[in-house]
């Protein structure tokens, strides 16, 4: 009786166990189903049993917005949707997500496709955990091969439906929708960096693989083996689990194209040369990775290119020339799998005239235009745009050490290029911005008053993105003769009481002066002590000798606000070092920062009006680390370090020039402005939106 109780009670819990999706059932299928498939260069689907050539036309999305970051989860089926519409009207046709998304995304997909006779389709990615490789981890052991081909597993389940998943980070999604018949292919693992190639190639023998499905040549890498034999694992595990195959993909090295070449301006080509002298590779060369016959749907290449100054240098800037020889070099289709441009105050090294700096909404718009026009005429496979949306929670090299990361997600970094790639943009306020610097100051109420006289006045306002000012004269403002400094104390560590330079005195210490005086020349100056450009210029020498510091923190100077824009960076082409650049990002950019106006420049910094002057300022400018909880930067040279403390609020003073002659003075008041734990926004298709989708409506008729 023992016995037949507990066989019975095993059984149940077999049962429960594979409805629930903890345990799978295993089978075997006698014929393979696929839809995609690789011919030649060109990838092909099929549709009412008939085989096309689909040029996939593709955005990246991930499942970040404001107040989240990507494994959040907090995006609801309603934006999925009202998301999946604005890119469907693109004319785009493939969504590109690069880990598992959250169980809402692949539900709202399916209700979107339903009954579509033109769906949209998605490139599923394989994530390879990047934090084993910053961990020091090896990925070719047999406990990383373990991990990552569990990943896979999840991954393949996920598509198909099936909640059986010991390995997924979001434990409480139960993934029962099946999107399989809309997933064109899989990629496999993550854009790898040089270093990392490099540390596992050293702890690696190299040894061809050959497996099932896929299979490397003799002139393969230990970490291009390491790839085919993941790939391997991905169609024998879909192929035994579904009796289904898909595309697979990796990602390629970029650099495997850089090499060496003659002047481009008489016409000559670049020379795709690949070193095999040399055993420690630095990159990944797809054309390494083989398929056998068994795998009916085939492979393709991708390639993460974001057209940047460093990256087309050795071909003058142009594009088209570097797309075409990645696809002339190789024998399979190639997928520029991310391309973008960022509509940023600080383009950082998209941009060569480092006077400038900037890259405004209209210029995003244009520049990947051309760039999807230069991919296409290269004769590539497909190209997909990064990305739908901005990413608040994104960090850059230049900005990651100047900001509290674990709460970037809960403001607007617009000194961050990263952040701003997107398609459309996520901007505070629930319906519309608490201002804008433009033709009109009807937004600005008496309560926003924060001092005045009865000649002027200053206003100040904030939100998740700027710290808002508007100077309100009386009679007028001349920008030809008159001048207006806003004197700003943000840190109780330092400030200067004067500047002698500006001729200004202060009833406090001031940390910050906007000058504002004609379209051109108008600017954010910083008090020398707190300058975080020029301590991180001699931190490591001041940290060995800080006797030699000459910095006091009530000195009297006030200087330029620089930035790093590109690091020194080594350009094999050149066999030589460019050396780091930096340029003003303080400069303040004039015009109407009102997108409901034909006129509207995205980035800029104030508006010139009648008798007014609007002024917004980036949070990061004034060195806030994260203006949601009130945190700066703390005093370098107590600390030797960028390292936050907590502020009560700003003090904010205006003084009036006319020919160098003061004329009027506010003294400083203290601006206080609430916390906040989840940030207001909205969305904004930006002027990149609408071009791309004309451009790629063209493309389709």
């Amino acid at each position: 009786m023992k016995r037949f109780m507990l066989i019975n009670t095993v059984i149940f819990f077999l049962i429960l166990g594979v409805k629930s999706g903890l345990i799978r059932k295993i089978s075997n299928y006698d014929t393979i189903e696929y839809f995609t498939k690789v011919e030649g260069k060109e990838i092909l689907i099929n549709k009412n049993n008939k085989w096309n050539e689909i040029k996939i036309t593709g955005i990246n999305m991930n499942p970040g917005k404001p107040g989240a970051f990507p494994g959040d989860s907090f995006i609801s089926n309603e934006e999925y949707l009202r998301w999946f519409s604005y890119i469907k009207d693109m004319n785009v046709n493939c969504i590109r997500i690069q880990n598992i998304m959250p169980e809402e995304f692949y539900e709202a997909l399916e209700q979107f496709n339903n009954e579509k006779e033109e769906p949209l389709y998605i490139l599923q990615g394989i994530y390879f955990n990047e934090v084993y490789l910053k961990d020091g981890y090896n990925p070719q052991t047999k406990d990383m091969k373990k991990k990552f081909k569990d990943y896979i597993e999840a991954v393949v389940n996920i598509v198909h439906g099936e909640s059986y998943n010991r390995v997924n980070l979001n434990l409480f999604e139960s993934y029962k929708t099946n999107v399989s018949k809309y997933v064109i292919g899989y990629t496999v693992g993550i854009e790898w960096q040089a270093h990392d190639l490099i540390y596992s190639e050293i702890m690696n023998d190299k040894s061809p693989y050959e497996g099932e499905y896929f299979y490397t040549s003799e002139n393969a890498s230990s970490f291009e083996s390491f790839l085919a034999e993941a790939g391997d694992y991905v169609a024998q595990y879909e192929a035994k689990n579904y009796g289904e195959q898909r595309l697979i993909t990796f990602v390629g090295s970029s650099s495997l194209h850089i090499k060496k070449s003659t002047s481009l301006s008489n016409g000559s080509t670049i020379i795709l040369e690949q070193d095999e002298k040399d055993n420690i590779k630095s990159f990944i060369d797809v054309e390494n990775i083989k398929t056998t016959e068994e795998l009916k749907t085939g492979i393709f290449v991708s390639y993460n290119i974001y057209p940047s100054v460093s990256t087309l240098l050795m071909y003058e800037g142009d594009s088209g020339l570097f797309f075409s020889d990645i696809n002339n070099y190789h024998t399979i289709p190639v997928v520029i799998s991310e391309y973008g441009i960022p509509s940023s105050r600080l383009a950082t090294d998209f941009i060569s005239d480092t006077s400038k700096g900037y890259i405004n909404e209209t210029e995003q718009a244009q520049a990947l235009v051309d760039t999807y026009n230069a991919i296409k005429k290269s004769g590539c496979a497909g190209s997909i745009i990064a990305e739908w949306g901005d990413s608040w929670f994104r960090s850059a090299w230049n900005t990651k050490d100047r900001i509290i990361l674990d709460k970037s997600a809960y403001w607007s970094d617009t000194q961050t290029y990263s952040q701003s790639f997107g398609l459309m943009a996520f901007e505070p306020g629930n319906e519309e911005s608490v201002s804008y610097p433009d033709n009109s100051n009807n937004e600005w109420k008496e309560e926003d008053i924060l001092s005045s006289k009865p000649e002027v006045s200053l206003s100040m306002k904030s939100d998740e993105k700027y710290l808002y000012f508007m100077v309100n004269m009386k009679d007028g403002f001349n920008p030809l003769s008159e001048d207006i400094y806003i004197d700003l104390d943000v840190t109780p560590n330092s400030g200067a009481t004067k500047s002698t330079q500006y001729d200004l005195q202060f009833d406090g210490q001031a940390d910050f002066i906007i000058h504002v005086s004609d379209v051109e020349s108008s600017k954010v100056l910083v008090h020398e002590y707190y300058n975080t450009h020029n301590f991180l210029e001699q931190e490591k020498q001041l940290q060995i000798r800080p006797d030699i510091i000459n910095h006091t923190s009530d000195m009297d100077e006030f200087s330029e606000i620089m930035i790093y824009t590109r690091p020194k960076t080594y350009v094999e082409a050149l066999g030589g070092f460019v050396e780091k650049q930096s340029t003003e990002t303080g400069r303040l950019i004039h015009g109407n920062g009102n997108p409901t106006i034909s006129e509207f420049n995205s980035i800029s910094d104030f508006y010139i009006g009648e008798d007014y002057v609007e002024v917004r300022i980036p949070w990061a400018l004034l060195n806030f680390m994260d203006p949601s909880t009130k945190q700066i930067h703390d005093d370098y040279y107590d600390t030797f370090d960028i390292t936050p403390i907590s502020i009560k609020g700003i003090y904010a003073g205006v003084t009036v020039k006319e020919n160098n002659d003061t004329i009027n003075r506010i003294d400083s008041k203290l601006y206080k402005w609430n916390q906040w734990t989840k940030p207001t926004y909205h969305e904004r298709l930006k002027k990149s939106y609408y071009l791309l989708k004309e451009e790629l409506s063209k493309a389709s008729n």
